[in-house]
């Protein structure tokens, strides 16, 4: 007789059944966080392969080591902070220390993925572009922190874990972001409004 799954879709659910060993319960896993761990990638690493690379090596670890992991208040969070820890890794190369290799692997231009095409129908043209600009011209680490806490709706606690950062550290570069973006972008709505209709959007 064949075997009936169930179909999770509460990500605790998956992740519980996941740890049990539920085949199906991975790959609902996998195809519900592949692409929001390549779009969050994509500002760690610049090499599409590597980073597809690493994506399929946090998931064959956290398979291979299923029973002895921890419960987890996000698996969004902890996909991400073991997706960074893992393109570290597998560049061999300290990206917190060198500034060379900051450049080259923390390329934080941000790009509007799929998920994000819903906003231009609602922002005009011209000040997605204007947002887009501006915020290419922020410090690796202030496109960072604007990444995890406005597209991707991460807590300051979540954030200062992931950065290696201490909470004041992050506020002051999410205040130092917004000031500069506040005096760069012209014309357009509040600043923080954007924000809002973006993370609604988004998430």
């Amino acid at each position: 007789m064949k075997k009936n799954h169930p179909n999770h879709t509460d990500e605790t659910t998956l992740w519980i059944a996941f740890k049990k060993g539920d085949v199906r319960a991975f790959e609902q896993l996998y195809n519900r966080y592949f692409e929001v761990l390549a779009n969050y990638g994509y500002r760690l690493s610049t090499d599409k392969q590597q980073l597809e690379d690493a994506i399929q090596d946090v998931f064959v670890d956290v398979w291979r080591r299923r029973q002895h992991l921890a419960d987890v208040e996000s698996v969004k969070f902890y996909l991400f902070r073991a997706l960074r820890h893992q393109v570290i890794r597998n560049t061999r190369n300290d990206l917190l220390e060198t500034s060379e290799d900051i450049n080259d692997f923390l390329d934080f231009l941000v790009a509007f993925s799929s998920e994000q095409q819903s906003i231009e129908q609602e922002i005009q043209v011209n000040q997605t572009q204007a947002v887009a600009k501006a915020i290419s011209q922020l410090s690796q680490r202030q496109q960072e922190a604007i990444n995890l806490r406005f597209y991707h709706g991460m807590s300051l606690d979540q954030m200062t874990q992931l950065m290696g950062l201490s909470k004041q550290s992050v506020s002051n570069l999410l205040f130092k972001a917004y000031s500069v973006l506040r005096l760069t972008i012209k014309g357009i709505q509040p600043l923080i409004l954007l924000f809002l209709q973006l993370s609604r959007l988004i998430n």
